[in-house]
């Protein structure tokens, strides 16, 4: 797409004075640093639920919860975890100016070009990973046959990953920019990104599109799971235990945590579109509503699942054939 000016001009590595550019430490470097250091915990917390999975299977397998979703919440979380890392690569780590002088000096386009194929890949397999789990636990608090879903469980996930590694690819053929930040960021801060997304209009009003696609399933996806759950409790079904009324408060506040922070996706995709003046305050507090997603849905997952927390043998003797259906 023709545009009235070549943009790769305004990146730091055609301007000799980025080459000579000395880092000093500012906010952004602390507020960065600050994302890391909250982000450790709930990525051990992660790799602590994917550990306690794999070696207590036979655990897991008596639970009230289904096999389905653990797996589909092990899949969404670990490409949000992907797309966070690959964040932190392409925008919140350039935003420091630690690695200016660096990036404008070898403009390294193989690892730049990586960082951003990584990044568009986690986005669309993390999105539609996030519409598999919700669908899963909407298909079995309706009671959809447990061979339906163990069927979808297994041969989704790669067809979804398949799919955005080829959405992405067009990334890696593309010149890759660091583009200066404008107010409030930092003489020095920069956004790696694709002249195919920097440019072509068809790439983000396709990608506008398909966030819009994917928040609407939800929305829909949310209301059938309230609106059957509404049913239930009018017909007391979920009063048979303890544990099948906390697994079903998880999942319903799991899939309403994962809903509502997507809007700041939208607004990014907006501003990309529009070049709104606000664009660059969308983008800082845009990475705060992203881990606030990620992060907040793998504790509360873990601190209010029963199957992790330790019991006796007679307290996990429960009648799952009644309220597996539940969750």
């Amino acid at each position: 797409m023709s545009n009235e000016f070549d943009l790769s001009d305004f990146s730091i590595t055609k301007q000799a004075e980025y080459r000579r550019f000395e880092f000093k430490f500012n906010w952004l470097f602390f507020y960065v640093f600050g994302m890391v250091c909250y982000s450790v915990l709930p990525i051990f917390i992660y790799f602590k639920i994917l550990f306690f999975i794999l070696t207590e299977k036979k655990t897991v397998k008596r639970s009230i919860m289904r096999a389905e979703i653990f797996d589909s919440f092990l899949y969404m979380q670990f490409w949000n975890i992907v797309l966070i890392i690959a964040d932190f690569s392409m925008i919140r780590i350039p935003y420091t100016t630690f690695f200016t002088k660096y990036f404008a000096t070898e403009n390294p386009q193989v690892l730049m070009k990586f960082i951003v194929f990584l990044y568009f890949w986690a986005t669309y397999a993390s999105q539609l990973f996030t519409l598999l789990f919700c669908a899963l636990r909407v298909s079995i608090l309706y009671a959809v046959p447990e061979t339906t879903t163990e069927t979808i469980n297994k041969y989704i996930p790669p067809i979804i990953v398949t799919c955005t590694l080829f959405a992405a690819l067009p990334h890696l053929s593309s010149e890759i920019l660091c583009l200066q930040l404008t107010e409030p960021y930092s003489y020095g801060s920069f956004l790696i990104i694709s002249v195919l997304h920097a440019t072509n209009k068809i790439v983000l009003v396709s990608n506008l599109s398909f966030y819009i696609t994917v928040a609407m399933i939800l929305v829909v996806l949310n209301m059938l799971m309230m609106l059957k759950i509404r049913r239930n409790k009018s017909m007391n079904a979920f009063q048979s235990t303890t544990k099948s009324a906390k697994v079903e408060r998880t999942l319903t506040v799991t899939m309403i945590i994962l809903l509502f922070p997507m809007i700041f996706g939208y607004l990014v995709s907006i501003g990309e579109i529009f070049r709104i003046p606000q664009f660059s305050y969308v983008l800082l507090f845009r990475a705060l509503v992203q881990d606030f997603r990620v992060h907040i849905v793998t504790c509360y997952f873990y601190s209010t699942n029963p199957v992790f927390k330790a019991t006796s043998p007679q307290s996990s003797v429960i009648h799952v054939s009644h309220v597996s259906r539940l969750t």
